[in-house]
């Protein structure tokens, strides 16, 4: 059971330090600092030992040495045993039980677009070192990495200043996470994936922190958190100004329809439920793009939840408190339109300011490992333009296709999606079978199907697909051809009289 009697204290950040070392004080805990803490401790009437009387040298060049030397770590790693004391009492080294350093804010640095020089200057170096060192040394030496960890440790402590094993190596665990994300985030800061590829190790974390807890993951068996990394971006990143805590589920529907949303450069409504699209769409306004988008499936989008890529003014409001939804996402809300859509206390509303996403990269889990990818980027849609059929497409319908394909990136492959005038009205998704795909979407479109267009999201292996829309009156198709089987779908097109386009680029979405 560790027992405080001396605790060494560096902070970058000394908000709150004079209070809680008071406290550890009162206690007859000893303290050492580092220069800068040493000083502020000081002038808060705090008796503390400078590290420069342990070190016997001031700090060197200009404060990027100051911690590293064998008199403060041999104090930190020693362990429980005689062998090791006899050592410190020989170089007359003092034992430190409790280690506290606030690092260099690096990852605050970068949000704030700093130069590289002074994000060099803030890779914390002897700090990283120092609570590694400690939490090594758990069964002796207490770690923390914040000023809330330090008040938890006060208050865990007992009379005669000891706190329990099983928690120090909890905060040893929480210390190397900590240091293992401060880490990524550097990592990620120096590594280019377009120049430098993907590398023999990565990590997740990014700078990853843990948000308030989540109720229950999928399902209420299921325990979860949510963690936003570095860069902060996406839904993680978001204020949420009405409604209940964001569950599990949540995060996940949210983040499908957020993508919606910044696919299109034009007035957006993405709706989505249980992470399938039932309605995207354009528009001259927001207010246009949801009418459309809530037409495509109004039955489905029930209890939904809704994102666009433009400020929610007071009508589009009023028209959104006419149905029931579990979250809407914005990057900004009028004030009126705010105090209509709060009258619905449960609605969760969150607004994004940095709506568009900063990293290039995606991450998946799965059992045993993580998948890395580029991201499928806003925007993208084809390589080439290929009118692959005798008949060509109008310019309606090639805008359609535009449309269409782009949609179509943010369905669950296999997929067929039908739209016309700038919107879904039927979409078929996540199926086996690319067939299946077609019918469910030309039953969502029903008689809507009748002059509008189609796009696959991966090529037609045989022209069956072809067959299924044009019965259903679809007049253009978009795919990725690249199928051995191209011609039979061209034939199949030519003699259906379809205008088809390959592209060349297939959008699968797993």
């Amino acid at each position: 059971m560790p027992e405080i009697s001396r605790a060494f204290l560096s902070a970058y950040d000394k908000t709150g330090l004079d209070g809680v070392a008071k406290e550890l004080a009162e206690r007859s805990i000893e303290i050492w600092a580092s220069g800068g803490t040493a000083k502020f401790l000081k002038e808060h009437d705090i008796d503390v030992k400078s590290i420069e009387q342990l070190t016997g040298f001031s700090q060197l060049l200009g404060g990027r040495v100051k911690t590293l030397h064998p008199a403060v770590f041999s104090g930190i790693l020693a362990r429980d045993d005689e062998k090791d004391f006899s050592q410190l009492d020989e170089h007359n080294f003092p034992k430190f039980d409790l280690v506290f350093v606030d690092l260099y804010p690096f990852s605050s640095a970068l949000e704030k677009n700093a130069d590289e020089d002074e994000l060099i200057e803030l890779i914390d170096i002897g700090g990283v070192a120092l609570l590694r060192a400690a939490a090594k040394n758990f069964k002796r030496v207490v770690v923390c990495h914040n000023i809330s960890c330090l008040e938890s440790i006060l208050k865990t402590m007992d009379g005669e200043n000891k706190i329990s094993e099983k928690f120090s190596k909890k905060l040893a665990a929480e210390t190397f996470f900590f240091t293992s994300a401060y880490d990524s985030t550097i990592a990620r800061y120096f590594w280019n994936e377009n120049e430098q590829g993907f590398l023999k190790n990565f990590s997740i974390g990014g700078g990853s922190e843990k948000m308030p807890k989540l109720r229950y993951g999928e399902n209420p068996h299921q325990s979860a958190a949510v963690y936003s990394t570095f860069p902060s971006e996406g839904v993680p990143s978001a204020e949420i100004l009405n409604g209940k805590p964001l569950s599990y589920n949540n995060f996940l529907d949210l983040d499908a329809a957020y993508r919606g949303a910044i696919e299109f450069d034009e007035p957006s409504c993405t709706i989505v439920k249980h992470l399938s699209p039932c309605g995207i769409a354009i528009g001259e306004s927001p207010n246009e793009a949801y009418e459309k988008a809530l037409a495509s499936d109004p039955l489905s989008a029930f209890g939904g939840i809704v994102a666009f890529n433009r400020k929610i003014e007071v009508e589009l409001a009023r028209m959104l408190k006419k149905h029931f939804f579990e979250c809407i996402l914005a990057p900004d809300y009028s004030e009126e339109a705010l105090e209509i859509l709060r009258q619905k206390k449960n609605l969760r509303l969150l607004k994004l300011n940095d709506f568009f996403p900063k990293s290039k990269i995606s991450v998946r889990g799965i059992t045993g490992g993580i998948l890395v990818q580029e991201v499928n980027s806003p925007g993208t849609l084809a390589e080439k333009w290929e009118v692959v059929s005798r008949r060509k497409p109008t310019d309606d319908e090639e805008m359609q296709m535009c449309f269409a394909m782009r949609a179509a990136k943010l369905v669950k492959s296999n997929t067929v999606l039908i739209a016309k005038d700038n919107a879904t009205v039927g979409i078929g998704g996540g199926l086996p079978s690319r067939v299946d795909a077609a019918i469910l979407a030309v039953k969502k479109a029903g008689d809507r199907a009748k002059g509008a267009v189609a796009a696959s999201d991966a090529f037609l292996p045989f022209p069956d697909t072809l067959y299924v829309l044009a019965e259903a009156g679809i007049t253009a198709l978009i795919q990725p051809g690249g199928s051995r089987n191209d011609q039979l779908s061209i034939d199949a097109a030519n003699k259906l009289k379809i205008a088809m386009v390959f592209t060349g680029m297939r959008h699968f979405k797993h």
